[in-house]
């Protein structure tokens, strides 16, 4: 029995400095991420009020909408966010803090692992979609209103290629690195892991603007974030959030038969 115990001590302190080791990697804290989401949101705000002004002085508000977005210019939008939500997470984890790539989570994992990872979340993120559309039209008769993306595929003006690009590769990588690798990590070293998978996946649904979907965004950034916390590593979550936004606008493609290449 003595010799039980000792090994299920042993065991309990091995999880315990690994859990130290773990958290010692994330040198960044919450003033450093809240100073993050103020900034951005203050800048994508200014940027949004200051176009709408420039826009209403030259009296082209009426000109200006989803119907006539170009490839440029939603580059250049799009571009922007992507700068400031890498470019933050560059500032304060790896210039002001010094950390590296590794501590955000950018490291090797088993790519066995990462299908069935991915494969299994799937199935449990069309479920719960499936459920909240079934309830929200089914049961409540609320009708989903298009989306900023379907928006785009519809009026074709921006390229298929683009938009696939941006979705399914772009977005993925930008996002986990900043919500998954920046800022759950932040939140689960000061508040626990439930704290920080449910804080970061409430500001991931927020941060998408769309009220009607926020519950299964919700759903999907806590899946995400606990896929990272077992894995400790941002790959399977890249990997799954990249198949199902492809899925996601391959899918949109084929009801709205719409693709442009150009």
């Amino acid at each position: 029995m003595a010799q039980i115990r000792r090994s299920d001590l042993r065991h309990i302190q091995d999880k315990e400095e690994d859990k130290e080791s773990e958290l010692a990697q994330v040198k960044w804290t919450l003033r450093d991420i809240w100073f993050s989401i103020l900034f951005l949101i203050a800048v994508l705000t200014g940027i949004y009020f200051g176009t709408a002004r420039i826009i209403m002085a030259l009296k082209i508000g009426e000109r200006i909408n989803s119907s006539n977005i170009t490839n440029l210019s939603f580059s250049v939008l799009y571009g922007i966010q992507v700068l400031l939500m890498v470019g933050l997470v560059w500032f304060y984890a790896i210039y002001w803090r010094r950390a590296k790539c590794r501590d955000l989570g950018l490291k090797y994992y088993s790519l066995i692992k990462t299908i069935w990872y991915s494969f299994l979340a799937l199935l449990l993120i069309i479920v719960i979609n499936f459920v909240y559309v079934f309830l929200m039209t089914g049961i409540f008769k609320i009708a989903p209103p298009s989306s900023k993306i379907e928006e785009l595929v519809s009026n074709k003006n921006v390229s298929s290629i683009m938009l696939l690009v941006i979705v399914s590769v772009i977005a993925p990588i930008c996002e986990e690195i900043f919500f998954r690798g920046f800022l759950f990590q932040g939140f689960k070293k000061s508040w626990g892991v439930l704290t920080g998978i449910l804080i970061s996946s409430i500001l991931f649904a927020a941060a998408h603007l769309d009220l009607y979907n926020f519950l299964p965004l919700l759903a999907i950034g806590w899946i995400l974030a606990y896929i990272f916390h077992k894995t400790k590593s941002l790959f399977p979550v890249i990997f799954l959030h990249a198949i199902y936004n492809l899925l996601m606008i391959l899918i949109l493609f084929s009801q709205l038969n719409s693709i442009k290449i150009y």
